[in-house]
């Protein structure tokens, strides 16, 4: 049997979901950009845990997010549906490569991804629909996917991917695109969490608290979402993205990785 959670243990497990729902709110990411990195660093779990955990965390965290922003019909449910068809079958196929890959590429890819979003939400934040009819359908079905494979293999929910697509390429208001990616992570979550599960790779005690105590902060992270400007948004969550990939990014040059 495990052994039981020290105090300590108990609070910093609480402690970073409340952190993340603030995040997961105000950005429509499931948190787990934050949580992954937290996870390792504060309570010691193993890279490729860390990951399941925190996917697992997720899930009552973005279904909070998703019923906030749908309060306030700033989810767009045809584009999510879309998204859904492709990112809980990503999500499944990306738990399944978290078996399967190295360490330091997990560390590397999931500061590459972290980069790669912050750079395209500087870069060009302005909506913008690149496609229409089927053409767009079928664009947003492979956004799912590549966010769902991201979900599982990296468990950062997908909303770093979805958020700044369906700005840039689906033409959402930033806000909406919040709504409906936090509405799709609940779906790639349960997907990859359920797999995860059968496999074992979730240390279930942390995930309960952090998703339970993410919730009501998630709350509090849409009403924000709602006060900011979305440009500031934007690059606000964009800088936090550099900052966390540059951690993850020097850890693998360091060569602790943990084990």
């Amino acid at each position: 049997m495990p052994a039981p959670m020290t105090r300590r243990q108990i609070w910093l497990a609480v402690v970073i979901g409340l952190l993340a729902g603030v995040l997961a709110g105000m950005f429509g990411v499931g948190g787990g950009f934050l949580m992954v990195p937290l996870y390792i660093s504060w309570l010691g779990l193993e890279q490729r845990k860390s990951h399941a955990t925190s996917l697992a965390a997720i899930v009552p965290i973005a279904l909070a997010g998703a019923l906030g922003y749908a309060a306030q019909d700033s989810v767009d449910l045809s584009a999510a549906i879309a998204l859904l068809a492709g990112s809980v079958f990503g999500a499944l196929y990306g738990v399944k490569l978290l078996g399967q890959v190295p360490l330091k590429f997990l560390q590397l890819g999931f500061a590459f991804l972290l980069y790669s979003s912050a750079a395209r939400l500087i870069w060009s934040s302005n909506p913008h629909q690149l496609l229409d009819g089927w053409a767009s359908i079928a664009l947003l079905i492979a956004v799912g996917f590549f966010a769902g494979v991201m979900a599982g293999l990296f468990g950062v929910g997908g909303g770093i991917v979805m958020v700044p697509a369906l700005v840039i390429a689906a033409g959402m208001n930033s806000v909406v695109a919040r709504g409906t990616s936090l509405l799709v992570i609940v779906g790639s979550g349960l997907s990859g969490t359920w797999s995860n599960l059968r496999k074992k790779n979730i240390e279930i005690s942390y995930a309960l608290l952090s998703g339970i105590a993410g919730v009501p902060s998630t709350f509090f992270g849409v009403y924000l979402s709602h006060q900011v400007p979305q440009r500031i948004a934007l690059i606000l969550f964009a800088f936090i993205l550099i900052a966390i990939a540059t951690q993850q990014v020097q850890k693998a040059r360091g060569g602790s990785a943990l084990h």
